[in-house]
């Protein structure tokens, strides 16, 4: 079968620091197929298992696709951890490789913040908010300028994310059991966790291996248990976690010149969908941004990246 009489299909892949989804779609917008596997971004994984689940992901997504008769036209990867030129340079020498065993005609590979954005909204004065295991922001306005806050990884960064929240968790546990702060019930919900009995006992725990930034960030539900039976001290720490995320978009709108403009803020991540947050984020902001509306989009981030895939110029550029 010649080129001209192939299927067109278009390849989209929300690749986080958990786990990677993929989702390929005819030139309708339409899926005709969907993967699913483990963390692609380099910042939280090997680059062996980057690849080995890019891959993994790409191949579940095109397995019931006939032998021939179909090329992907572009593919959109939007990636975990690439907030610098080094870091995406490094990451498209990686998935080049992989996407070079299928027939993929043109990649573009951006920041995972990008097509959260594209998922929720369409206005031209925009931010997305990702709060998960990470942080960052990212926003655009009218005149076609960008701006991003945080994205610079968990030691220099990620405030008001999973990861931040559940490592005051540890550090709270250790301080209620100390006596050097207020009495929590986050002991006993980590000693639980842990399969542990007493907070001595967390040392070999937390560093026998090393906890990871997933496995810290996923504490963060502990904190929402806390916070659900009125714990102050978990109260306390998702003030905290409000306040970060709220200088994050704070920042990005007053630096595009948008606090007095309609703009749409879309929220990605496990932390900004808990309702105490939301609210009083969106609380906070209104009093910057009065005509910020927060946007909680009805399709995956991945969708984002269908729809950039689906507006590829042809050719595309690869970078």
């Amino acid at each position: 079968m010649n080129e001209q009489a192939e299927t067109p299909l278009y390849l989209a892949v929300d690749g986080g620091g958990t786990k990677t989804k993929v989702l390929l779609v005819d030139a309708q917008g339409q899926t005709v197929g969907e993967g699913l596997s483990g963390p692609t971004s380099l910042t939280a994984t090997s680059i062996g298992a980057a690849s080995f689940n890019l891959n993994e992901a790409i191949r579940q997504a095109i397995e019931r696709q006939p032998e021939s008769g179909w090329r992907i036209r572009h593919a959109v990867m939007g990636l975990a951890g690439i907030d610098v030129p080094a870091e995406k340079q490094q990451a498209y020498k990686v998935f080049a490789e992989v996407t070079g065993r299928y027939p993929i005609d043109t990649f573009t590979l951006v920041n995972d913040i990008v097509i959260a954005l594209e998922s929720g909204t369409d206005s031209p004065n925009a931010v997305a908010l990702i709060s998960g295991t990470g942080s960052n922001c990212f926003g655009r306005n009218d005149q076609g300028q960008t701006a991003k806050t945080s994205g610079m990884g968990y030691i220099l960064s990620d405030q008001g994310s999973g990861y931040a929240i559940g490592l005051a968790v540890l550090q709270n546990v250790v301080k209620s059991f100390d006596g050097r702060g207020e009495s929590t019930i986050l002991e006993r919900l980590t000693l639980e966790h842990f399969r542990v009995q007493q907070v001595e006992d967390l040392k070999t725990a937390v560093y026998n291996p090393v906890l990871t930034k997933t496995e810290i960030a996923a504490l963060s539900k502990l904190c929402e248990q806390a916070f659900e039976a009125k714990d102050e001290v978990a109260s306390a720490i998702f003030d905290e976690a409000i306040d970060e995320l709220f200088l994050l978009v704070s920042t990005v709108v007053t630096r595009l010149g948008i606090t007095g403009k309609h703009v749409e803020c879309v929220l990605a991540g496990s932390i900004t969908d808990i309702e105490y947050i939301q609210d009083r984020l969106r609380q906070k902001l209104k009093t910057v941004c009065p005509q910020i509306r927060l946007v909680v989009p009805e399709h995956q981030p991945v969708h984002g990246g269908v729809k950039l895939a689906l507006a590829a110029p042809t050719p595309a550029s690869r970078l």
